[in-house]
């Protein structure tokens, strides 16, 4: 997934006011460039061997020259390497960007560099002044629908591909034994339930979310041999939600709604949950007195595309409490996300 460093640079080393400035315009011209290579398909192209920008113009279909000049930019910000022989291969940078590989970037960086992603984004004043969404506005037309839906697509990839890590620096920093029923709210392929129940081999687990969603889960609960162990429940978390659970998961839920609405999945949760139950949510938080963090960034991606907000430990704490929980425990992990455990009041 993203780094802080990746996004906020060497805090340690700070550079002149200009060059920081240069770096926020090269910075986009950068992002585009390394995801027009990766769209190309140029990193899984270099898995074996070097190759020159002719070579692959043939194999991508593109000019020669132009391809020349793009992957020797893309070699500038070290993701790819050029030898003496004008022939390119990939950095340990370009190897993450391969199709293959685990915990591939690719999709997330094809994604988050779609025109359904930026374009919202260049109506950023619009959304300030105004403090309503424009997505819609930004995104009308045919044209448009297709390619947020090709953007989700990576998306919806990107997030499965990059969870492995996350996921388990949750479950190194927090503990589910004693568990019996682990009910995933909005758990996609119910790749945190399933890493769950490999930890409590006595639990079992309900995966929870839209019926096109979860129709996509069997080959990740089967993966993890827990497949028999949990049940696929479609449905709604804005009207119910499976009872009966003693530990509930909400992975990147919360962020993507507004304060009404992650009450009212709260309270849904809250109906739901046994008297000793217990809910676990894991999200990136805004830490205002902490070190520089690329959280207000994420943020402001969701003020931009969606209608929710990432949030401070006491937000979180406000909306538990608005749907009769109590926050009882705030845990850090190794990667950006932290566990908030909370209770029935």
């Amino acid at each position: 997934m993203l780094t802080e460093e990746s996004i906020m640079g060497d805090v340690s080393n700070p550079q002149p006011p200009p060059t920081v400035v240069l770096g926020f315009v090269t910075g986009m011209w950068a992002a585009q460039a390394v995801a027009t290579v990766t769209r190309l398909g140029i990193p899984d192209q270099l898995a074996r061997y070097p190759r020159s920008a002719s070579e692959l113009a043939t194999v991508v279909g593109a000019s020669p020259t132009a391809l020349y000049r793009l992957l020797r930019a893309v070699a500038a910000v070290g993701v790819l390497r050029a030898d003496a022989q004008g022939r390119f291969s990939l950095t340990p940078v370009g190897e993450c960007l391969r199709s293959d590989v685990n915990e591939s970037m690719r999709s997330l960086l094809i994604a988050e560099m779609a025109p359904a992603q930026w374009r919202p984004w260049g109506n950023l004043e619009e959304r300030v002044r105004r403090d309503k969404p424009s997505i819609k506005s930004a995104l009308s037309t045919p044209a448009w629908d297709r390619m947020n839906s090709q953007k989700q697509q990576y998306f919806a990839e990107a997030m499965s591909g990059g969870t492995s890590r996350a996921i388990q620096s949750v479950l190194t920093s927090y503990s589910f034994v004693g568990a019996r029923k682990v009910i995933d709210v909005g758990g996609s392929n119910g790749a945190f339930v399933a890493a769950v129940l490999q930890r409590e081999p006595e639990a079992s687990g309900v995966l929870f979310d839209l019926p096109d969603v979860i129709v996509g889960a069997g080959p990740a609960l089967k993966s993890a041999e827990v497949a028999d162990r949990v049940e696929c429940i479609a449905g709604s978390f804005f009207e119910s939600v499976p009872a009966g659970g003693d530990v509930y998961l909400l992975r990147h839920v919360l962020q993507e709604w507004s304060d009404d609405e992650c009450v009212q999945i709260l309270r849904n949760v809250r109906e739901a949950m046994s008297r000793e139950g217990r809910i676990i949510v894991v999200e990136m938080l805004i830490v205002d007195d902490g070190p520089a963090s690329f959280a207000p960034l994420l943020d402001l991606d969701m003020l931009v595309m969606q209608a929710g907000k990432e949030r401070t430990a006491k937000e979180y704490g406000a909306l538990f409490a608005s749907a009769r929980l109590n926050l009882t425990n705030v845990i850090s992990t190794p990667s950006v996300y932290t566990v908030l455990e909370a209770r029935a009041v």
